[in-house]
C-alpha cells in the first residue's frame, strides 16, 4: 500500500504548548508499515479538506534489531517511500510531548485493544487533536467523518471523544509512560510508548476495563 500523498506537511503538528524538554538525540534507521486494521476519515484542516488514515504502526528498527508499535505524530506528512523498506529512513529520537499528550497515553493506552480497529484508529485521532486543540468539532482539525460511513469509523470518533473527555475531566490514570518522538524531515514523524515504573492502581485499571466495555455496547447497539 502507498502512503504518500495520504498526508501533508504541517507546521501545527508541533506547535503545541507546555513542552517538555527533549532527550539526548540519536538516529536510528526505521522500516515502517501501517496495519491493516486502519480506517479512513476525511477531516476538515483550517480551509482544506483532507483524506488520512488512522492505525497504528509497526516498526522495525534495524539499528538496534527490534521491532515496535507506534503511532503518526504529525496529521499532514506523507510516509516517505524509503520508510517502507530496508534500509529504512534515519529518525532521530527525542521526547518532545505536551501535557495533553502524555494524559492521553497515560489514561488510555494500557486499555487499548490492539486487534480493535475502531479503538486504535479512536486512539490516533485523539493523538493529533492532543497537538491541536483536543476537540473533535472545533480547532484546526475539525468536521471528522468516516470514508465509508462503517460502523467501525463511527465508533472510533466516539472512542476519540471519549478518549479527549478523559483528558479534560482529568481521569485517572491506568498506566505511566515514556514517550519517545521519531522525527524525520522527509517521512511521516511517530511516537512510541514504553512503560514507566508506576504501577497503575487497581481501581484505575477497573475504570479502563469499564471504559472498554462501555464502548462494546456502543458497538452492539450499532450492529
Amino acid at each position: 500500500m502507498t502512503y504518500s500523498n495520504i498526508f501533508k506537511k504541517s507546521a501545527v503538528a508541533l506547535a503545541a504548548v507546555g513542552l517538555f524538554a527533549s532527550a539526548s538525540a540519536q538516529a536510528d534507521s526505521l522500516v515502517i508499515e501501517q496495519d491493516i486494521n486502519a480506517l479512513a476519515f476525511t477531516v476538515s484542516v483550517g480551509a482544506m479538506q483532507d483524506d488520512v488514515v488512522a492505525g497504528v504502526f509497526n516498526v522495525d528498527n534495524l539499528t538496534t534489531g527490534t521491532s515496535f508499535l507506534a503511532f503518526c505524530f504529525e496529521l499532514l506528512q506523507g510516509v516517505g517511500v524509503g520508510a517502507l523498506t530496508p534500509p529504512g529512513l534515519e529518525f532521530t529520537a527525542g521526547n518532545v510531548v505536551n501535557a495533553n499528550t502524555q494524559a492521553l497515553f497515560n489514561q488510555s493506552y494500557a486499555t487499548l485493544d490492539l486487534t480493535d480497529a475502531s479503538a486504535l484508529a479512536g486512539f490516533q485521532i485523539a493523538l493529533w487533536e492532543t497537538l491541536d486543540d483536543g476537540n473533535l468539532t472545533t480547532g484546526t482539525y475539525k468536521n471528522w467523518v468516516g470514508d465509508t460511513g462503517s460502523v467501525d469509523e463511527d465508533l472510533a470518533l466516539l472512542v476519540a471523544e471519549s478518549f479527549l473527555d478523559n483528558i479534560t475531566l482529568g481521569a485517572p490514570g491506568t498506566g505511566n509512560y515514556k514517550l519517545t518522538t521519531w522525527l524525520n524531515g522527509n517521512s511521516q514523524d511517530l511516537i512510541q510508548a514504553t512503560p514507566g515504573t508506576t504501577v497503575p492502581e487497581p481501581t484505575s485499571m477497573l475504570l479502563g476495563a469499564l471504559g472498554l466495555a462501555g464502548m462494546a455496547a456502543v458497538r452492539r447497539r450499532k450492529a
